[in-house]
């Protein structure tokens, strides 16, 4: 399953250049919260130039939860934040914002009403490819390129190999079905089994 949906929308589709500016859009701090030091688009692009390093992020809504699990339960395990914190710029990005966000040379806005129902931001369409599946996480390279976009929710021990395949560079040279065969997990706990709910 992972394997599908990792290789599912393609590889290196370019959406951004790293010359771009990004405005400075923050998720609110309660959405903040948790061992991973999310930045903005802004903070991570200006650290980009700095000092490469991948870029993962978080696309997700408030209503969401799925993405509420994810950010306590995946992000907010200790050995994923410190690999994230280490080896990318982690960005959280919320699809309703109505905050604008200059990319590119165009300004990326949610020309929703306020009130809308679920009103989606333009970054969020064009970053997700139209394909608006929450969380969804987006992996960019060091040019700020677009390598993939992850849909749904994965455990902590589920989205390791993920996250250390992307962060490691390895997806440059090496399948993923191959990666997996010699990953060695940090995380011990076991996958738990989504919960059934009946009538």
């Amino acid at each position: 399953m992972v394997k599908k949906v990792i290789f599912a929308f393609g590889i290196a589709a370019i959406i951004v250049i790293a010359q771009s500016f990004i405005a400075n859009v923050q998720a609110p701090a309660d959405e903040l919260k948790g061992p991973v030091h999310w930045l903005t688009f802004a903070q991570a692009v200006e650290l980009q130039k700095k000092a490469p390093k991948p870029i993962i992020v978080d696309v997700y809504t408030s209503w969401c939860g799925p993405c509420r699990m994810m950010s306590a339960n995946t992000f907010g395990n200790e050995v994923l934040a410190k690999y994230i914190n280490e080896n990318f710029y982690p960005v959280k990005f919320n699809a309703e914002t109505f905050d604008s966000v200059s990319f590119n040379g165009y300004v990326f806005k949610n020309k929703n009403a306020p009130g809308t129902n679920r009103p989606v931001h333009d970054f969020a369409v064009s970053i997700l490819d139209g394909k608006l599946v929450y969380p969804s996480i987006v992996f960019l390279n060091e040019q700020i390129q677009r390598i993939q976009v992850v849909t749904g929710y994965y455990q902590a021990p589920q989205f390791e190999p993920i996250v250390k395949y992307f962060g490691s560079g390895k997806y440059k040279d090496t399948k993923y079905e191959d990666f997996q065969k010699t990953f060695v997990p940090e995380i011990t706990t076991p996958v738990v089994a989504n919960p059934v709910i009946t009538h």
